[in-house]
């Protein structure tokens, strides 16, 4: 066996896993260069190689997968990064598995063990353990014509900084069967390669104990049924079967696909005249209603996610012609302007979108209706005047203060910036080191009693942050004054 990584730690620590499952090894070497790797590859042709694929350049890349091709019986990639480009270098040099670092014993223990059992002189051993042909990463994306008679599940988590979380999940769950793991760039295929009685319970289980554990959103879409279909049009349905949660949302096993329904998804004359009409009178629930009524509580047969993104940037047009015809184009508009853009193209559940547009929306016409006039309140003299009342509240935040002021935070932090040129928390920071500096002057109470009085829970922070915005440490104020 050899084990091709630049970093030795981590060589070294694979190979004392590999001691720690007593596999059937004469002979382990550690490469750290690159040309060494291919001397041995040549030389040697070790049984199985380890190879971390980012020490391979781009350049060197074709000469690397032909010595493999030539040396090597079973190889298993390595990677610090866990993206599709990686997940088809290692389909391309026909891997067992792709590990991530950092690695997981037993996703280590499970791809050897496979490479063993391929090396095993006894054909007989080997089907009696897997009763299909061996599944290869290259199985799901690209058609082999060959039937699949066995579960597949894909599982995908909302955030795919979960991913490490869920591949972590997975190698400890009791699985009746357990199942070959393929990592892509944003979701993981379990390939079963024996037949389940309850396939959907055990998904459902699945998702119980891992809300259980994580509660971090998570869909699963199951195969269960066997049929005529290749492992690469299973994958390709349980993908357009997890498409759904656009509608429905995350935190569900899926098993039905739905055929997509064509629509129009630009707006009519009659509809642009109505969001004008809205815009301009400023009528949030009669726009909160319009777009509940267009975008909640969609049926089967779906409309094609693809045309309600594009239905929806088309309304968020509407949107920027009112923002230019009132003159709202500045710097924190357009930031929120973008965050709602990126949002209708990449968010991946369609009510999160429709707030994420309500909330723009409602925070535009917030600022048309803040200009003081007769009988209207200023909301940031209002939020001020509550601050100076609070501030000795050590956990006062904005999120506080808007809901005091009837305000939307992030609006209200624009207030802030638009008339003072800071952050709320720096008109806070304000108010309190003021309130201070007349305490230290007029009173001999203690520093920690004095940031006690002021909102500071601890005495040293108050000190580092008086002397920030004073030049004086509070001592030092107190003397002078």
């Amino acid at each position: 066996m050899m084990i091709a990584d630049r970093d030795q730690q981590e060589a070294a620590g694979l190979n004392w896993l590999v001691d720690k499952y007593s596999f059937p090894i004469s002979e382990s070497k550690q490469i750290s260069e690159l040309a060494e790797v291919m001397a041995v590859l040549e030389n040697e042709r070790p049984d199985v190689l380890c190879l971390e694929l980012d020490m391979v350049p781009e350049e060197k890349w074709d000469m690397m997968k032909t010595f493999i091709d030539r040396y090597v019986h079973e190889v298993i990639a390595v990677t610090a990064e866990s993206t599709f480009e990686r997940a088809m270098q290692a389909m391309s040099i026909k891997a067992l598995d792709l590990w991530v670092k950092p690695l997981s014993p037993n996703s280590v223990k499970r791809s050897l063990q496979q490479a063993f059992h391929k090396l095993s002189n006894s054909v007989r051993a080997l089907e009696d353990n897997y009763s299909v042909p061996s599944i290869r990463y290259e199985s799901l994306f690209m058609e082999d014509h060959l039937s699949f008679q066995y579960p597949v599940y894909l599982v995908k988590t909302e955030s795919m900084d979960d991913l490490a979380v869920l591949r972590s999940f997975i190698d400890q769950f009791d699985f009746y069967y357990q199942p070959l793991v393929f990592s892509t760039s944003d979701r993981i295929a379990l390939v079963f390669q024996e037949y389940i009685s309850e396939p959907l319970k055990q998904a459902q289980n699945f998702m119980q104990e891992w809300d259980r554990e994580v509660g971090k959103p998570l869909v699963i879409a199951v195969h269960s049924e066997p049929g005529e279909e290749s492992l690469h049009q299973i994958y390709m349905k349980l993908r357009q079967v997890m498409e759904t949660t656009f509608f429905t949302g995350y935190q569900q096993v899926l098993t039905k696909v739905y055929e997509w329904q064509d629509m129009d998804p630009f707006l009519t004359m009659t509809e642009q005249r109505t969001w004008v009409y809205m815009l301009d009178e400023g009528r949030r629930d009669q726009i909160k209603s319009w777009l509940y009524e267009q975008f909640f509580n969609i049926n089967p047969p779906y409309p094609d996610p693809g045309l309600l993104r594009t239905r929806l940037t088309s309304i968020l047009a509407q949107v920027r012609r009112f923002m230019i015809r009132k003159g709202m184009i500045d710097e924190e508009n357009e930031k929120m302007y973008k965050r709602v853009f990126d949002s209708i193209l990449y968010s991946p559940v369609l009510y999160r979108i429709v707030q994420d547009l309500i909330l723009f929306i409602n925070d535009l016409l917030g600022v048309i209706a803040e200009t003081p006039g007769p009988g209207k309140k200023d909301a940031i003299e209002e939020a001020i005047v509550y601050m100076e009342e609070h501030y000795r509240k050590a956990e006062l935040t904005l999120q506080d203060v808007a809901d005091h002021v009837q305000r939307n935070p992030s609006y209200l932090s624009y207030l802030f910036m638009k008339r003072y040129g800071r952050s709320f928390r720096e008109v806070l920071s304000t108010i309190r080191i003021q309130e201070a500096k007349e305490l230290l002057v007029a009173s001999d109470d203690t520093i920690q009693l004095i940031a006690d009085q002021t909102g500071y829970s601890s005495p040293n922070y108050f000190s580092r942050v008086f002397k920030q915005a004073t030049g004086k440490t509070p001592n030092q104020y107190r003397r002078r004054h």
